[in-house]
């Protein structure tokens, strides 16, 4: 349901939706978003100018990782290839709210790994953190709300470089260099302040970054045009990125699989469901049905089941997902379709020589600080 209702209300706010009702709720939406607009000025102000503080951590190096709309923009591919170019100089902590998780209400924030990957389970700390843990062994991850008492535990464990996941918004703790994940196709969230559009940050703020990363432009003009639209708000450097497949798999059997000319049905709960139907569709891959449940919200064994059976009967041969989906599943998950997971990373396509200098920046800083 919840789904159902985040998809209508995302077409009604990007204008794909029309009719008599959306026009209405878009004009009803407007001045609940220039009060959003007032809180969020008035607050980044307070923190600008001293009235509010923010807590530095001493000893370490703080990296924010973060974008200025609501929704998926593919931050998690960018943070688990920044933290991989620093393991080998200084002991790396992740620090992620854990969005509609357990932990992410917890008092305290809660150690998910001590630099050996993930001691809880995923039901407890979210599927980020939990993915991030298990491909980051070697990192520390702390996972809560309170990300500056997360900073306080990842500096008593050890850490000198501190990731800040999803930070842009998070002022309360201070941070050396801002990274920015934007869609290239809507790197501005419709213009507007949610809920009339996607933004949750001024657009002005992007002239604070210190990298910008422009996600999902498939050609060179859109990466253009992007840039072209960035470029008015800030002089950060810009790196293009795409999503790489990195391998297809049976969850049941662990074996690599091929996909190319199938029918398939897909599911994923994300902020950004169609990205991950293009990534299928680019392997060659015919997703005949798809089901989306909320962002970071898991399919059921119940939805699962009928979803498996209306896939079958329309020809699939097989249910693809992604990583984050996969560790929400339960392991001895049984249906009437094989279940492959589809594993990506961050590539670079253009910028590699400003992606190169960001990294060695952070490194002589924390270098300094080791």
């Amino acid at each position: 349901m919840l789904s159902r209702l985040e998809t209508q209300y995302l077409q009604i706010v990007k204008g794909e939706r029309n009719g008599a009702f959306a026009h209405l709720l878009r004009l009803l939406l407007y001045p609940l978003s220039w009060i959003y607009s007032c809180i969020i000025i008035l607050r980044n102000r307070l923190y600008r100018y001293g009235w509010l503080k923010s807590y530095t951590p001493d000893a370490s190096c703080i990296i924010s990782i973060g974008n200025i709309v609501a929704g998926g923009t593919g931050k998690t591919p960018v943070t688990i290839k920044l933290a991989k170019e620093f393991l080998d100089i200084a002991p790396v902590a992740i620090l992620s709210r854990g969005y509609r998780s357990h932990a992410e209400h917890l008092a305290t924030p809660l150690t998910l790994s001590k630099g050996r990957g993930p001691e809880y389970p995923v039901s407890l700390c979210g599927d980020e953190p939990f993915l991030m843990a298990k491909k980051l062994p070697e990192a520390h991850l702390f996972v809560g709300k309170n990300r500056s008492e997360a900073a306080k535990m990842a500096v008593r464990a050890g850490a000198k470089l501190l990731i800040l996941d999803d930070g842009m918004q998070h002022k309360q703790l201070a941070r050396h260099f801002d990274i920015v994940v934007l869609d290239a196709h809507d790197p501005f969230g419709q213009g507007y302040f949610l809920p009339r559009g996607l933004l949750r940050e001024e657009i002005i703020s992007l002239k604070d970054a210190h990298l910008i990363i422009l996600n999902h432009a498939e050609t060179p003009e859109q990466f253009s045009r992007a840039c072209t639209l960035v470029r008015e708000q800030t002089e950060a450097p810009i790196v293009r990125v795409r999503t790489a497949i990195s391998s297809i798999t049976d969850i049941a059997s662990g074996e690599e699989v091929q996909l190319k000319g199938k029918k398939v049905g897909a599911f994923c709960g994300l902020g950004n469901p169609r990205q991950f139907i293009e990534t299928v569709k680019s392997i060659d891959a015919d997703p005949i049905a798809t089901h989306f449940c909320g962002d970071h919200c898991e399919i059921s064994k119940k939805e699962l089941a009928a979803f498996a059976n209306e896939c079958r009967t329309l020809g699939a041969e097989a249910l693809v997902c992604t990583e984050k989906d996969r560790v929400k599943l339960d392991k001895n998950v049984q249906c009437c379709l094989p279940i492959v997971c589809v594993e990506i990373q961050m590539e670079i396509t253009d910028g590699q020589c400003y992606w190169d200098s960001f990294v060695a920046g952070v490194r002589t800083k924390v270098s300094n600080i080791a």
